[in-house]
């Protein structure tokens, strides 16, 4: 099993701008969340216990950036000469490595959350005949700025060539490599010799030799970051790979309210330090005062706008999460999706049967079962459940889904009597999470 890796994360990197923030690009939100703690989160899923960061321009930044976000399991190698090529930063890793095996990977490129898990499936049994594994893949005219790719040659499960000028290739480098300890000997040979290495240029030895393997993992996702449009690119490649996953997402209601999310979402993510929780604290003052008036009102139809708005941001968060290798997780019970829909729908559901005795305790009714995790009773609200029929998640993602109750409320509200509307969402709240829950 691999247990080490290295991640390179020294480079100026400045083609792409942070904001004007003036951060190293390793620093650099992409889908929310920084390029180097995607890539130290997706080795540490992996197996991976120990990681060597190499860092220099900034890295003082770098290494706050991860001690401040309680990363463990990662120590760091300064790289002094980190106007030269990539190949210095693996040599300063070499003293902090154990003499095995180790993973490899840039600071600049996106994985999907499955890459690492399932290049490692395929690359560790060939370390027993080679020195170098790349991951390689062969969906040439998938890749984004071709031009700045670096190319292969493969045959018969080796690379034979590798350079970013070939004329001729048929698959590109990913940029995720398992090596053994064999390369160091090599790289520092080149850099004695002229004052340079770059990883190709280990790698172009490797091949000479026979001693290079490639892992094909054509389909999965990846991008190396580099300009503000790749970042771009990558932000929305995220976002696409998430929803292809997601099999309920072609069903009508939840594709109305994804596309929604997901531009506006590529708009968030464009501003990349984008407070997330400003959206949430506005959503739940829009919400209150729209409840507020509907309430003094009497107007239960006008709470199908506040009902939108939560719906909405249900849908964003998902999106947000799912583009990350560590979901969001959302503490404050008040910016919940769950508070909102509670507080949505209480001019329906408080005048239930014409009296506030009715719609109280359904009121009282939701909120235990929102707060039933919190509580500490949902394992014994569960346990008076077993009866209840194991329904397909599918089942459950499309007609138990926030945005078909959306629609189902709006024309519900619309032309039922007063004295029934509120059972309605007080039935599918209590109901839709007993059903989901059973399934976990």
């Amino acid at each position: 099993m691999i247990r080490q890796g290295v991640i390179l994360a020294s480079g100026l990197g400045s083609r792409l701008n942070s904001e004007g923030r003036n951060e190293p690009k390793p620093l650099m939100p992409v889908g929310g969340m920084a390029l180097i703690e995607r890539v130290i989160t997706l080795m540490q899923a992996a197996g991976i216990e120990k990681i060597v960061v190499v860092v220099g321009y900034r890295g003082d930044q770098i290494k706050e950036y991860i001690r401040n976000s309680n990363i463990g399991g990662v120590v760091f190698a300064d790289n002094s000469e980190y106007n030269k090529k990539n190949g210095i930063s693996l040599l300063r890793a070499k003293d902090l490595l154990e003499d095995e095996p180790f993973l490899l990977s840039m600071s600049d490129h996106i994985f999907s959350n499955d890459f690492f898990v399932d290049f490692l499936k395929k690359a560790e049994e060939k370390l027993e005949k080679y020195e170098v594994v790349l991951s390689v893949d062969r969906n040439i005219e998938g890749v984004f700025d071709l031009d700045d790719a670096t190319k292969v040659v493969t045959e018969n499960g080796e690379i034979t060539t590798i350079g970013k000028e070939l004329p001729t290739y048929d698959a590109v480098d990913t940029g995720l490599f398992l090596c053994k300890p064999a390369v160091f000997p090599k790289l520092q040979e080149i850099y004695d010799t002229k004052g340079d290495v770059s990883i190709s240029d280990v790698m172009g030895k490797e091949a000479e030799s026979g001693m290079f393997a490639c892992a094909e993992m054509t389909g999965h996702l990846w991008q190396d970051v580099d300009t503000p449009s790749m970042k771009n690119e990558a932000e929305e490649r995220l976002i696409d790979n998430y929803l292809k996953r997601e099999h309920s997402a072609n069903f009508f209601s939840n594709k109305f309210f994804i596309k929604i999310a997901k531009e506006t979402a590529l708009v968030l993510f464009k501003k990349e330090h984008f407070d997330w929780d400003f959206a949430h604290v506005a959503v739940f003052i829009v919400s209150l005062v729209i409840t507020a008036v509907a309430l003094f009102e009497a107007l239960p139809w006008l709470s199908i706008l506040p009902l939108f708005i939560s719906t909405f941001l249900f849908y964003l968060d998902k999106i947000r999460s799912n583009v990350r290798t560590v979901a969001v997780k959302n503490e404050n019970f008040l910016l919940s999706w769950k508070f909102g829909f509670i507080l949505s729908v209480l001019p329906a559901v408080l005048p239930a049967c014409g009296t506030v005795f009715v719609g109280l305790p359904l009121v009282a009714g939701m909120f235990a079962v929102a707060l039933a995790k919190h509580l500490g009773f949902m394992d014994f609200l569960l346990s008076q459940r077993d009866e209840l029929p194991d329904v397909p998640e599918s089942l459950l993602k499309t007609f138990l889904s926030p945005s078909l109750f959306w629609i189902v409320y709006s024309v519900l509200v619309l032309v039922l009597p007063e004295w029934i509307i509120g059972f309605v969402p007080f039935l599918y709240f209590i109901l839709s999470p007993f059903f989901y829950e059973k399934r976990r």
